[in-house]
């Protein structure tokens, strides 16, 4: 279940504007490359950020979150780019 915030759609417009710079993200996309993943499942992805730096490497990632604001926001982040993440 995900925090009630999180599924609020005004935080999810802006969330990712809160924090830019996921730097802490870096060594799990070192990690991916390192054991040549071509693909992933990104659990609690909030709004993407994660499965599209992977999808922008050729791994075909997956993101799954329980809060769906954070999930409508992902397509619109990766400029609509079809398949980067299947908002179900």
């Amino acid at each position: 279940m995900a925090d009630e915030c999180f599924g609020h759609p005004r935080l999810a417009a802006i969330y990712d504007e809160l924090d830019p710079y996921r730097s802490d993200l870096d060594a799990y996309v070192r990690l991916a490359g390192e054991f040549g993943a071509r693909r992933a499942l990104d659990i609690g992805c909030g709004t993407g950020v994660f499965a599209l730096l992977l999808a922008d490497r050729g791994i075909e990632a997956v993101g799954v979150d329980p809060a769906r604001a954070s999930i409508d926001v992902a397509p619109r982040q990766a400029g609509q780019r079809a398949g980067a993440l299947d908002p179900r």
